[in-house]
């Protein structure tokens, strides 16, 4: 999910205009503010997920889900769609992302710190099928099995965003901590957290509590 694209579409209802990369280039050509990091298993991303917090902006709560292509589906998209003169590796399309925008693929098996390109296509008046530029993002996944919480950086600039598995709720000193280790600088300037929808409604979290010490480790 092109993080960027999304806050975006949430709240000014525009689209990023950063290109989608081809292959046999470097990461950085993918993603200039790439960062080395640890290696993600694609398959501990499948599940429902919750916004927490984003930034620049701060929206609305939003839930997507994430779920596992198969070998059949990913022939059947090559007949489909084809391949967008080599943009498009459907064997490496492994995951499908299920948003209130719509659907859409992500290209990468996750070796690459996380990183992982967003496949967007849209079908035009005449029934032609184009692939939408969109920047790719780096994925981190931070907890135990039940309690993650998910980090999702853009290639291109500062958006970022935290999501927690559903129905978990993490508390504010965990979230400090996770941002700590992920090298993302939360923009606390006393914005709240998004709240969940479901169950009573809690007290406000602010970010402006989170405490960034760069002499602790976590």
């Amino acid at each position: 999910m092109n993080i960027k694209w999304f806050i975006n579409l949430a709240v000014l209802f525009v689209a990023s205009d950063n290109l989608v990369q081809s292959f046999n280039i470097s990461v950085y050509d993918i993603c200039p503010l790439y960062k080395k990091g640890a290696s993600l298993n694609i398959h501990d991303v499948v599940g429902r997920w919750m916004t927490v917090y984003t930034q620049p902006r701060a929206i609305d709560c939003f839930k997507f889900q994430v779920r596992a292509t198969t070998d059949l589906e990913r022939e059947q998209y090559v007949i489909k769609y084809g391949e967008f003169d080599g943009r498009v590796d459907w064997n490496l399309c492994l995951l499908q992302v299920e948003t209130i925008a719509g659907k859409h693929f992500l290209m990468g098996n996750g070796s690459e710190s996380g990183l992982l390109e967003n496949i967007i296509i849209m079908e035009n008046k005449n029934g032609d099928y184009m692939l939408q530029n969109q920047s790719a993002d780096q994925w981190m996944l931070f907890g135990r099995r039940g309690s993650e919480v998910l980090m999702i950086r853009d290639c291109y600039g500062e958006t970022a965003a935290a999501f927690a598995r559903a129905p978990y709720w993490p508390s504010t000193t965990e979230l400090s901590a996770i941002f700590h280790r992920s090298g993302i600088a939360a923009q606390t300037r006393g914005r709240l957290l998004c709240e969940p929808h479901e169950g009573p409604r809690r007290q406000p979290h602010y970010v402006a509590s989170y405490s960034h010490n760069t002499n602790r480790n976590y």
